[in-house]
């Protein structure tokens, strides 16, 4: 048998092996930070440089990026539809976010405008695709508050 062959697999020291873990591929857990550049899922534009956002966990909805208009409401439930400013959408509960305190922290991130007086919804400033995540508006102040939510589902990684 050729050893070489295994060392990715396992680690071998005085005779014990051990699987080896790829800390790369492991999720993160709450309070960790971006160890890779975020970039936009479509157009690859950088959204946050590595090392600026901290991960967090939170049960959303998000307005769905990519809306079938030809599918049926057979599935419909109120569970995964939104009322954004009168109309009807279909959304996403979304759990995973990288989370910034400070929104010129972003590279490339566009704002919509404020949605039913509660959030304003972040999108690639390239490509307008999105919403890519969300920020809260204060109800008293109707300013911003100095959450910015991107959601992990909806970027990817270089």
């Amino acid at each position: 048998i050729n050893l070489f062959c295994l060392l990715p697999i396992l680690f071998c020291c005085f005779g014990f092996c051990f699987p080896t873990i790829s800390m790369a591929n492991l999720p993160p857990s709450t309070g960790d930070r971006n160890t890779q550049t975020i970039v936009c899922s479509f157009c690859e534009d950088i959204i946050l440089r590595p090392q600026t956002a901290t991960f967090t966990s939170k049960s959303v909805l998000l307005p769905q990026m990519k809306v079938d208009k030809t599918s049926s409401d057979n599935n419909r439930t109120e569970s995964n539809h939104l009322s954004v400013n009168g109309s009807d959408h279909p959304c996403d509960t979304l759990e995973s976010f990288w989370l910034v305190s400070d929104m010129f922290t972003f590279e490339n991130v566009g704002f919509s405008n404020t949605v039913n007086n509660q959030t304003k919804y972040l999108v690639c400033a390239n490509c307008e695709r999105g919403p890519i995540g969300f920020s809260p508006i204060n109800p008293t102040t109707k300013q911003l508050e100095k959450e910015f939510y991107v959601a992990i589902d909806r970027i990817k990684y270089k």
